[in-house]
C-alpha cells in the first residue's frame, strides 16, 4: 500500500521548517489543500503552504526553505499545473507578489503578477507588446519560466532582464533576456533551480485605442474557442512544428473522450476539462491516452505543455 506520510528525512526537514518559521514570524499552513488554488481544481494537499505577498516576503520564504533543507515548489496562479492526488511533499510557495511599476516604455513586475493585470496596465499606457497575454491565464513568473505566448507574441520578444533567486547562494542574480535560453515554450528556468522574482519588459508606444482593440479581439477569440467556463489547466500539449496539437487530437478521434472525472474538451481538443471533485489520476491517464492515440494516428509524439507535480504513484508515473 502506498503511503502519503512524509519520510523520516522529510519529517525532520518539516520540523526544522516549522521551527524556523516560528522564529522568523513566517506563517505556514499545514496540510494545505492545493486543488482550490489551481485552475484544474484537482490534487491533494501540500505538507506546508506559504503565500508571500511581496518580493521581500517571497525572498524570506525561499531563504527559510533553504535554511531548513526542505524541498520547495513555487507556483503562481495555479494554471498549467496538475497536482497529484497524493499531494506535494515539502513546502509549496504560492507567489502572490504583484507589484507593477511603469517607467516610460519599460514595465517592471513581480513574478506573481497576473498577466491580465500587466495587459491592463500596458494597454492603458498605450504600450504594445503584451496584448497576446490576455489569452494566457498565468503570472509573469510562469510566463518567463515557460516563455509563454499566443497570437504570434511571446515573452522572449519583450523581456529585458530577470531578477532571479539562486538557491545555491541564496542571493539574487540578474539574467539578461538573451541569456534566458528561450525557445518555443522553453527557458533555462525549466532546467535550473532559479526563481523568477521580478521581470523587466521593454515595450513600444502605440495608440491606446489600437492596443485596446487588439486586447479585446484576442480576449474574444479566447472566449469563443477555449473552454474558459470549465475547469482546465490550459493547453495540454505543445504544438508540434508546422501543426497544431488540437487538430491532431481531433483527427485521432479523441475530442470529447472521457475518462472518469476528466474529458477532452468539446470546444478545443487540446484542453482537458474536469468536473467538481475530479481526480488528477484521471487527467493524467486521459492525457496519456490522447498521446497514444495521436502517435498511432499520425506518428507525432506530442510533448506536454502542462506540468505534473507532486507525489504520483508507480502506476501513474508509468502511464
Amino acid at each position: 500500500m502506498n503511503s502519503t506520510a512524509p519520510s523520516s528525512t522529510m519529517t525532520a526537514a518539516l520540523d526544522a521548517l516549522d521551527r524556523l518559521a516560528a522564529e522568523r514570524g513566517i506563517r505556514l499552513v499545514t496540510d494545505a489543500p492545493l486543488a482550490p488554488i489551481t485552475t484544474l481544481r484537482v490534487g491533494g494537499p501540500a505538507d506546508r503552504l506559504a503565500e508571500p505577498r511581496s518580493a521581500d516576503e517571497l525572498l524570506a520564504v525561499l531563504g527559510l526553505a533553504r535554511d531548513a533543507g526542505v524541498q520547495w515548489l513555487v507556483i503562481g496562479n495555479g494554471s498549467n499545473l496538475v497536482v497529484a492526488d497524493r499531494g506535494v511533499r515539502g513546502l509549496v510557495i504560492r507567489n502572490r507578489a504583484r507589484s507593477v511599476h511603469l517607467d516610460g516604455s519599460q514595465l517592471e513586475a513581480d513574478g506573481g503578477t497576473p498577466l491580465a493585470l500587466v495587459v491592463k496596465r500596458t494597454a492603458a499606457a498605450g504600450l504594445t507588446g503584451m496584448e497576446w497575454a490576455i489569452a494566457v491565464p498565468g503570472t509573469v513568473g510562469g510566463a518567463v519560466w515557460a516563455n509563454a505566448g499566443a497570437h504570434g507574441g511571446q515573452m522572449a520578444d519583450v523581456l529585458d532582464t530577470v531578477a532571479a533567486w539562486d538557491p545555491a547562494t541564496g542571493a539574487l542574480r540578474t539574467v539578461a533576456g538573451e541569456a534566458c535560453g528561450f525557445a518555443y515554450r522553453e527557458s533555462r528556468f525549466k532546467h535550473e533551480p532559479l526563481v523568477v522574482i521580478r521581470a523587466r519588459l521593454t515595450l513600444e508606444a502605440d495608440d491606446p485605442r489600437a492596443v485596446a482593440e487588439r486586447v479585446a479581439a484576442f480576449g474574444a477569440h479566447r472566449a469563443a474557442t477555449q473552454p474558459v467556463a470549465d475547469q482546465n489547466a490550459g493547453s495540454v500539449f505543445r504544438n508540434p512544428p508546422g501543426d497544431f496539437a488540437g487538430r491532431l487530437i481531433e483527427a485521432a478521434g479523441m475530442k470529447g473522450v472521457r475518462r472518469g472525472t476528466a474529458a477532452v474538451s468539446d470546444r478545443h481538443a487540446n484542453f482537458i476539462v474536469t468536473e467538481r471533485g475530479a481526480r488528477a489520476e484521471d487527467v493524467r491517464r486521459l492525457a496519456e491516452q490522447v498521446r497514444a492515440a495521436v502517435q498511432a494516428a499520425s506518428g507525432v509524439a506530442l510533448a506536454y505543455e502542462i506540468e505534473f507535480v507532486g507525489e504520483w504513484n508507480g502506476a501513474e508515473r508509468a502511464a
